[in-house]
């Protein structure tokens, strides 16, 4: 098959965008069980060994929040710093708004979380966590994102390549 038409860059370019709306729209349902997660208060040790961390807090706030975890069995330890959001997602339960804090793609077990201001001022907020499974699809939507744009790139330039190779023996 020779691709001469020029209508065949339309199909490279449908290709890139029809795989960067499903890698968009599969790395979107990641976030649905951040949105249907149940919320437990921070004070209890956490198990989340092969899921995801989500961290809320009662009180949105306009200044830095750091959260971190670490081992409940050695409270003195130095923690491992929590990422905050990308999104600002409430999740309502039993009456209270919780917004999300901060994300932690791989969770381990048996910590505990601790929430301060980076101003050390006064906190009145409560935080809560939830583990969440199928986080993961987010990378995935990534890479499907990626490699549709690499395969409408890649086709683009054949077509390319074949008229012009054709051109080229036109005028011989």
């Amino acid at each position: 098959m020779r691709l001469t038409s020029p209508l065949w860059y339309l199909v490279a370019v449908a290709i890139a965008l029809a795989g960067s709306m499903v890698g968009t729209a599969v790395a979107a349902s990641a976030w649905d069980g951040v949105r249907e997660a149940t919320i437990a208060p921070a004070t209890e040790p956490i198990d989340a060994g092969g899921s995801t961390l989500a961290i809320f807090t009662d009180q949105p706030q306009d200044r830095e929040i750091t959260c971190t975890t670490r081992p409940a069995d050695k409270p003195d330890a130095k923690g491992d710093t929590v990422s905050g959001a990308a999104l600002d997602i409430v999740v309502e339960q039993q009456g209270t708004d919780w917004h999300l804090l901060a994300l932690q793609p791989a969770g381990d077990d048996g910590v505990t979380i601790s929430c301060v201001p980076s101003d050390g001022g006064t906190d009145a907020a409560a935080y809560g966590f939830a583990v969440v499974d199928g986080f993961d699809k987010a990378n995935r939507g990534a890479t499907i994102g990626t490699v549709s744009l690499v395969v409408g790139i890649a086709f683009g330039g054949i077509v390319f390549w074949q008229r012009r190779r054709t051109r080229l023996a036109g005028r011989e």
